[in-house]
């Protein structure tokens, strides 16, 4: 892993494009870069049930973040995950039906860390590894896939 200094430096670097993506979006997001998280909230557009989403970003940029959907006790269940769906323009949907977000910059959805991809490599290789899967590399460009396939969303995972 990175050291957290690193890490915090990248935060920063990215911070005022989180925070235009964010007001563009309607989200709120908190970048706290001394303890490498970032928390954003939002609303599922169909069900209008709150969102949190966290990423642990300890070692990014050279792993990906650790990407959970929390419910309002602050634990990453099933539930607190949006379900997938499907929409023109999109293969398939990063809501995995496990309670996972399922994309290559996401660290959790590497087998090393009990995700189902073992087919994507080493967890430094996350911007190159998994060809075809969807692609973002800064936080913000994560923050707004989430937001693309939350659209297609019918509901909450049971």
């Amino acid at each position: 892993m990175l050291p957290a200094l690193v890490t915090r430096a990248q935060l920063e670097v990215e911070l005022a494009a989180i925070t235009a993506w964010a007001g563009r979006a309607g989200w709120q997001v908190d970048v706290d870069p001394a303890g490498r998280l970032v928390t954003a909230r939002t609303w599922h557009p169909r069900t209008g049930v709150p969102l949190w989403v966290q990423a642990d970003c300890a070692g990014y940029p050279s792993v990906a973040p650790a990407w959970r959907f929390l419910d309002q006790a602050g634990e990453s269940q099933k539930s607190a995950y949006p379900a997938a769906g499907q929409q023109p323009g999109i293969s398939g949907s990063v809501f995995h039906g496990n309670g996972l977000i399922c994309a290559p910059w996401n660290r959790l959805a590497y087998k090393v860390n009990n995700g189902p991809h073992g087919d994507w490599g080493a967890l430094t290789a996350w911007k190159t590894a998994a060809a075809g899967y969807t692609q973002a590399h800064t936080i913000a460009d994560m923050l707004q896939t989430l937001s693309v396939h939350l659209t297609a969303s019918p509901a909450m995972m049971t």
